[in-house]
């Protein structure tokens, strides 16, 4: 039994030495200079652009593992455009043999993605591919050639990407955009067909939307890549939406997106957007439609509306200061009945075909551009009905013309400026006189307290002069 057991322990020993010296010797093999070249050499044509790899180590059980992988930008120098610590690649060992790399998974592991905007306002996604040059005959004695890449069939069944993130960065490196915790699990059902599932944890849009729990399905098939039942939470809302891009081979990609609004917190979303969401309530409902070229937002056309249910909102601070100075409670917060915007999008602004808020007495309806930047320029309509023309009966003169809705008086007025910071023309056109745009200069001075008169200013001439 003794000497059964010590021939076991010696097959044992055996195995374990031959594993550690195939292992030492694989790895060896995968350091060496030639296989290193062939490795950069073929992941160089697979992605087009040189690709850097800081060591290289085969296991058996989490198979070959490339450490430092970087892709380097081609607009920044000293930057990447992808950085990930590890890439693993676990592989059927026997078949490279007969020149099959059968992979049964590749794991891409804390990738980071850098999406830079050049100055020419074009998007870099990878750069452009290298061209291979021709083959030249070396000439006797001349150095050795650079070793090619052999042709392998590639078999491919699985990959996941874990804990992925991505800054989306404009041409005056200003962040658009920035996301964190991607997930995606995919798989090959075909020759040519991807398919898997892909889970974000954040979403940072500006600084100003977060969307986060993102989930949704996703297929690729001959360069096209479709996204469909998206869900995800925004301020206490959901969004359901649908997602396709086709990338030829020549030309330019071309996208479609459409999006599903629902109960969506009006406060909670300014919160979140750093605005003071203090006295609002109500929740949002709508739907969007876009579609263009995804790294060209001149090309970018759609449509959308959108709605308010049991709002109650704070208009901007100028219509606050007109309805304190006015005494309009209404002005000052806006309980609204209806609320509405339908807009369309092109040109690289939002056109608002029909905005309209209505509350007990005011109705207010605006329509006009609102270019991608934040700039504006809106016109807008005040309309007002018998209570409030009552209220403001000191101010109403023949700058109110009646309007098409019974019983009502409006005036015609604008909106300019930035999103961040509008500005309007109302009070001039509710009283008739040019204010001018520093609505709280006008009215410190309206209420400003009378300055204390000396002494002396009540001396008659013959008293000051002593006479």
């Amino acid at each position: 039994m003794k000497r059964f057991a010590k021939i076991i322990l010696g097959i044992f020993a055996a195995l374990l030495i031959l594993l550690v010296v195939a292992l030492v010797g694989i790895n060896l093999y995968l350091q060496s200079g030639d296989v290193q070249q062939r490795i950069h050499l073929a992941t160089e044509q697979a992605l087009g652009t040189p690709v850097a790899v800081k060591r290289t180590v085969y296991t058996p059980w989490s198979g070959l593992t490339l450490s430092g992988l970087s892709l380097p930008d081609p607009t920044i120098p000293g930057t990447n455009v992808i950085e990930a610590p590890s890439f693993s690649v676990q592989f059927q060992f026997l078949p490279l043999l007969g020149k099959r790399l059968v992979i049964s998974t590749i794991s891409l592991n804390s990738p980071h993605l850098a999406l830079r905007q050049t100055a020419d306002k074009k998007w870099i996604l990878l750069p452009a591919r290298v061209a291979t040059p021709p083959k030249e005959k070396p000439a006797p004695g001349s150095a050795k050639p650079i070793i090619r890449a052999p042709m392998f069939t590639v078999e491919l069944s699985n990959f996941y990407i874990s804990d992925a993130s991505a800054d989306i960065i404009d041409n005056k490196g200003v962040y658009l955009g920035r996301i964190r915790g991607l997930s995606v699990e995919g798989r090959l059902t075909g020759t040519r067909r991807v398919d898997g599932s892909v889970w974000i944890e954040d979403i940072d849009i500006g600084g100003q939307l977060h969307p986060n729990r993102l989930r949704a399905s996703f297929a690729y098939e001959d360069n096209l890549l479709s996204i469909s039942e998206a869900k995800f939470a925004i301020a206490g809302g959901k969004v359901r939406a649908s997602f396709t891009v086709v990338t030829p081979k020549k030309g330019d990609p071309a996208f479609q997106f459409h999006s599903e609004i629902d109960e969506v917190s009006l406060a909670t979303l300014i919160s979140e957007a750093h605005g003071d969401e203090r006295g609002t309530s109500g929740t949002l409902l709508g739907h969007v439609d876009l579609r263009g070229n995804p790294l060209d937002s001149s090309t970018l056309v759609g449509s959308g509306e959108v709605s308010l249910d049991s709002a109650q909102i704070r208009p901007f601070d100028a219509i606050q200061q007109i309805g304190t100075f006015l005494r309009v409670d209404e002005l000052q917060l806006l309980k609204l009945h209806d609320a509405r915007m339908n807009f369309e999008v092109k040109d690289e602004k939002f056109w608002v075909n029909d905005l309209t808020l209505r509350s007990e007495n005011l109705i207010i309806t605006g329509k006009g551009p609102i270019k991608f930047n934040g700039k504006m320029n809106l016109d807008g309509r005040f309309q007002v009905n018998e209570k409030i023309q009552h209220e403001l009966s000191m101010f109403i003169g023949d700058q109110f013309t009646p309007s098409t809705e019974p019983g009502y008086k409006e005036v015609a007025f604008s909106v300019t400026g930035r999103i961040s910071r509008p500005e309007t023309n109302l009070l001039d056109k509710i009283t008739g006189y040019h204010i001018g745009g520093s609505l709280g200069g006008f009215l410190k001075g309206l209420f400003r307290m009378p300055k204390a008169q000396d002494p002396s200013d009540d001396k008659s001439p013959n008293q000051a002069t002593g006479n």
